[in-house]
């Protein structure tokens, strides 16, 4: 498996200093509110997006779903908006590699942008009179038993904000492909991960896990770059949009599950949308599906239900056991951010003693 070790985040949104350690293939993270568990999420995907510059804005674009994200967006990413002291981001990878994230802000002087700006006869101004940041670097380290390699990436903005340049790190070749749920019932492209496993005529895997999910399902087609699913008796193909909002999520949660082109699935508030009698269904489909494609999963919940479903899944098909993690975060007053960490029989014991295991109070 393709994946994480652990991971240490350091001023990166509302999380001063976290380490979580022991990941397996499903690693599901606990909370209250405002606690952490996206920021998580989102410092992975971080981690798996190093040479892209329009990462860090993307994770913007997870939280807003605004499709447009200006550069001064980019200054809640650092920790109490503190913009001198850049986020931190490391982990080590199960083939033994060290990844070393490092986010800051600085002001690059642009000279074409000066002339224009200076009307001063073209002669642009100095770069020193200049106050304001206007560039994003990424600098990030691959560590392995053969050395160590630097890397930097880059996203710069003219004075209204707006993105002028992308400096793409180009040695840098990446090999884990991670895909980003949010929250929201609609997921991201889903038309096209599911075109890429009926390609890999992998159409029967999703066509079982719907049939499991409501019987009267009995096909699943993509017409016009629009998904429409075949009901039982129903004399024409329903359009996806016209579905209920817990088939729709369970269909995003299916085909990023499924698609092997993907090492890392990141699926923020699992749940959202699910009635709480499909859990179970849902639990068996990511454990099912990350095995058989061999990727790992990190998931955020706040509902009890949806752990007693993952407790009595996991009673039910004992060879996902020791695949599971179960993280609380928490901030806590003398520590900061922590994270408290629990297998199985912790989760069991929690379930069958009515203990609180999704945040400390």
């Amino acid at each position: 498996m393709d994946g994480f070790k652990n991971v240490e985040i350091s001023n990166f949104r509302g999380i001063d200093h976290l380490k979580i350690e022991d990941f397996s293939r499903v690693n599901i993270f606990l909370g209250q509110n405002n606690s952490g568990k996206s920021s998580v999420l989102e410092a992975l995907s971080l981690l798996t997006g190093m040479a892209n510059p329009d990462t860090p804005l993307n994770i913007n674009r997870f939280r807003t779903r605004n499709l447009f994200s200006p550069f001064k967006d980019l200054y809640y990413i650092f920790h109490n908006m503190d913009l001198k002291t850049g986020p931190k981001i490391s982990s080590e990878q199960f083939d033994g590699d060290i990844r070393d994230l490092r986010l800051q802000l600085s002001y690059v002087f642009n000279e074409q942008e000066a002339r224009q700006e200076s009307g001063m006869n073209g002669i642009p101004p100095f770069s020193e009179t200049k106050t304001f940041f206007n560039t994003l670097l990424i600098d990030f380290d691959i560590i392995s038993v053969s050395g160590k390699r630097s890397y930097q990436s880059s996203l710069t903005a003219n004075q209204e904000g707006i993105i002028s340049n992308r400096k793409l790190e180009t040695n840098f070749l990446e090999k884990i492909n991670s895909v980003y749920l949010t929250a929201d019932l609609w997921g991201i492209n889903l038309a096209s991960q599911l075109s890429e496993l009926f390609k890999r005529k992998q159409k029967n895997v999703v066509l079982q896990r719907l049939s499991h999910f409501d019987h009267h399902i009995v096909d699943i087609d993509i017409l016009q770059d629009d998904i429409y699913i075949e009901f039982e008796d129903v004399p024409e193909k329903m359009p996806m949009r016209m579905t209920g909002d817990g088939l729709r999520r369970y269909l995003n949660i299916v085909a990023a599950s499924a698609n092997p082109t993907t090492n890392i699935i990141l699926i923020d508030e699992v749940d959202n949308g699910l009635h709480y009698s499909a859990y179970l269904k849902l639990w068996e489909a990511i454990f099912a599906l990350a095995t058989k494609a061999n990727k790992q999963i990190f998931i955020t919940t706040h509902s009890k239900e949806t752990l007693q479903g993952l407790n009595e899944m996991l009673n039910e098909n004992p060879n996902y056991q020791k695949e599971m993690r179960l993280y609380t975060i928490a901030s806590t007053l003398n520590k900061g951010h922590q994270a408290y960490k629990y297998t199985y029989e912790g989760l069991s014991g929690a379930c069958e003693n009515n203990v609180e295991l999704r945040g400390l109070v």
